[in-house]
């Protein structure tokens, strides 16, 4: 209890390093099984193309609300991946950005509520589940917690310690990068704002205007890009700003959350009752927290900062100065997001970090405050001895939570590393991108087709193979859409096990013996295939003038009920101009009524290439009451999204393919 009560500095810094040791434990344990989807692919791609020296990124991915992200993620991303082009450094950066999140934390919480409560503090923010996942996954919002202890730890250091410049500008710097890593997080802006006219007396204007310039600056990047597109992305913010809101407690639920465990994963046993006890925890730190505000002078700890003077905050002492920027940074975000006309996740709340654990840190220091205060004014020796073992029940209790929390953490984790997910991992992808590389460092002029989920490269979950192996020798496909033929020869990788295009290589392509991917249960094998038709047919079945040929097609029976499958083979004459097509197939009967039809935007056409041919797959829906007749199987080709028709070279823009008698 000694160490607890009474902290020198060398013990505070042992300690702090101690538990800055265990979270860095925490964090590099099961890095690499972080799973990854088509954010992270997006973003990493393009953080990449960056890298291997494409344009200077204005834009990030499209948010879950329709708009654009801003860039602030891809020079973060490529920042690390510059320093070492491997997705890991990226993980890595996560990590370094989560530990300087309890640092900063701790440092800011030490220096003005006191050394114990920094350090209990940094132990809440080093174990909770979710800041640990958060350290560890690679996601656009993962990167709020460093730039929020920073923007918050500034504004307390700014208001509450000493008006200095740089606390200021740097909590605007870090406020303009933790609101273009996560635009949900702008509502904190407000609390900025309002924190600094509440404690108008101590801020130098001159300082918010330097802060209010560098905040613009950083966000220049995304201005330019919103001028390019005409500000639809603040047009689509304005349209969502215009929704009914819904009344709802879902936020103060979801902010619990970033506390407990059980949103990340049930199974463990005791998640309930351990979820319950931190919960309870932290409604007493806040209620301690509001007590001590309550108190004012009472509660400055010896050595903390003096009043802010009598021209600043009314005199209040900066103590109560810091527990209200504290209180209003904690409790805006849910009094904002309490109406929401979005669906809410737990990290729509991510910007309140890191107040709940200098809300608990600071709360379990009050209360051990509190029961010294009551022994040393016991008049028995029973009562002397009394209150210093009632005064250890509350840390007691938390102790207990670290050490469940932290359990669970590692059940966590090796759940993760077995259990069966739609998503790809760290370790997959790396493996995937180093096997890629290999197999071309080997083969000149080969290329490399990955079949995946998503037609396009920023839709695709195989993005990462574009910028991270070679953008010049990749190309990505959907499975059930169409299978790229590069002239002469490819590897083909098969990440979609029974899709149409995986068929194919099955019955025509050469699997490539001792490698392959292992992804859960499932292996994904990579396959040769060189060309061997001696060269496209002199007479294509249709031609369009915009550079693509017909060069053959299959079809399946026609039954009425059924889908009738038909694989149409295509040669790229020549490249056509940056347009978007997509492919129409359609069974017309003798009116030329459509009858059945498949659209669909087959392979893109981004990545065609002269020379090259590709496969599209096609299920037309046969009605079920078709009479009998005589039918036709045609095919157009038509720009997306304006759906203009593309000629054919003999002129028209339909090609006819076969008349189908049924029965």
């Amino acid at each position: 209890m000694s160490i607890l009560t009474s902290i020198t500095k060398h013990r505070y810094l042992l300690i702090a390093l101690a538990i800055l040791l265990l979270a860095l434990g925490l964090r590099l344990r099961g890095l690499d099984t972080t799973g990854l989807w088509g954010d992270q692919a997006f973003t990493l791609n393009t953080a990449m193309r960056w890298v291997n020296g494409g344009d200077m990124p204005l834009a990030a991915n499209k948010s879950s609300v329709g708009f654009v992200n801003p860039p602030m993620i891809e020079y973060l991303y490529a920042a690390a991946l510059a320093v070492w082009p491997d997705i890991l450094s990226v993980s890595a950066l996560t990590l370094l950005g989560g530990m300087m999140a309890i640092a900063v934390t701790g440092f800011v919480t030490g220096r003005i509520f006191g050394r114990r409560a920094g350090l209990w503090t940094m132990m809440a923010f080093a174990v909770a589940p979710w800041a640990v996942v958060w350290s560890q996954l690679i996601w656009n919002q993962t990167m709020v917690p460093p730039f929020a202890a920073l923007a918050l730890g500034g504004l307390l250091l700014y208001l509450a310690e000493r008006p200095r410049a740089v606390y200021l500008v740097g909590a605007f710097a870090a406020a303009a990068v933790m609101t273009q890593v996560h635009p949900g997080t702008a509502v904190q802006l407000g609390t900025i704002g309002l924190a600094l006219l509440l404690f108008h007396r101590r801020v130098r204007w001159t300082h918010v205007a330097a802060g209010a310039a560098v905040f613009a600056a950083l966000y220049l990047p995304y201005l330019a890009y919103q001028i390019g597109t005409g500000w639809a992305d603040f047009r689509a913010m304005g349209d969502l700003a215009g929704e009914d809101p819904t009344l709802s407690a879902a936020a103060v639920l979801l902010s619990l959350d970033l506390i407990h465990a059980q949103g990340l994963h049930r199974s463990v046993a005791g998640v309930v009752r351990f979820d319950a006890l931190i919960s309870a925890l932290f409604i007493i730190s806040l209620a301690l927290v509001g007590w001590r505000w309550w108190r004012g002078p009472g509660g400055v700890p010896s050595g903390a900062p003096p009043v802010c003077g009598g021209a600043a905050g009314n005199g209040w002492p900066a103590e109560r100065v810091a527990l209200t920027v504290l209180l209003l940074w904690f409790l805006i975000p849910l009094l904002f997001y309490l109406r929401s006309s979005v669906y809410l996740q737990n990290y729509y709340l991510i910007g309140q970090w890191p107040t709940h654990f200098m809300i608990l840190g600071i709360g379990l220091d009050t209360a051990q405050r509190a029961v010294g205060r009551l022994a040393a004014q016991a008049t028995t020796g029973q009562a002397r001895r009394a209150w210093p073992v009632i005064g250890l029940v509350i840390p007691t209790l938390f102790l207990l939570s670290v050490a469940y929390q932290v359990f669970f953490t590692l059940s966590h984790q090796n759940i993760r590393a077995v259990e069966v997910s739609p998503h790809m991992q760290v370790r997959q992808a790396r493996a995937m991108i180093n096997t890629s590389r290999d197999l071309l460092s080997q083969a000149d002029g080969w290329r490399l087709v990955g079949i995946g989920q998503g037609h396009q490269v920023e839709s695709s979950n195989l993005a990462l193979l574009e910028e991270f192996v070679d953008p010049e020798r990749v190309l990505l496909t959907d499975g059930d859409l169409a299978l790229p033929r590069p002239s002469p020869y490819a590897y083909y990788l098969d990440t979609r096990p029974g899709s149409a295009a995986a068929n194919t290589l099955v019955t025509s392509a050469n699997l490539l013996p001792g490698v392959a991917i292992q992804m859960n249960n499932e292996v994904w094998p990579f396959y040769t295939w060189a060309e061997d038709d001696g060269g496209v047919p002199v007479a294509p079945l249709a031609a369009w003038e915009m550079g693509l040929e017909l060069t053959g097609f299959e079809r399946g029976e026609l039954n009425p009920g059924e889908e009738m499958p038909l694989a149409l083979n295509w040669h790229i004459r020549q490249r056509p101009p940056d347009t978007l097509y997509h492919f129409g197939v359609y069974l017309l009967d003798q009116h030329d009524t459509v009858l059945a039809q498949h659209d669909g935007p087959g392979f893109d056409s981004i990545q065609w290439q002269a020379g090259d041919g590709f496969i599209t797959y096609h299920q037309l829906p046969i009605p079920a009451d078709l009479p009998a007749g005589i039918y036709r199987l045609a095919v157009a080709l038509y720009t997306w999204p304006d759906l203009a028709r593309a000629e054919l070279t003999g002129g028209g823009n339909t090609a006819w393919l076969e008349e189908i008698p049924y029965p």
